[in-house]
């Protein structure tokens, strides 16, 4: 999984939904850490839809 940052808003909704744990936020942007099985309920639950595969 990616995050567009020009798209999103960095609300850390995405951060909840990580059944791994593995979204962070970092200054002022998201972060997906190593690890990502691109499982996709960050994706499912991101309002500015800036999660992509």
């Amino acid at each position: 999984m990616k995050i567009n940052m020009s798209e999103c808003g960095v609300c850390e909704i995405c951060v909840e939904s990580c059944p791994l744990g593995l979204i962070k936020k970092k200054g002022f942007k998201m972060v997906i850490l190593e690890g990502c099985d691109n499982c996709g309920e960050c994706q499912k639950i991101c309002p500015m839809g800036c999660i992509i595969k």
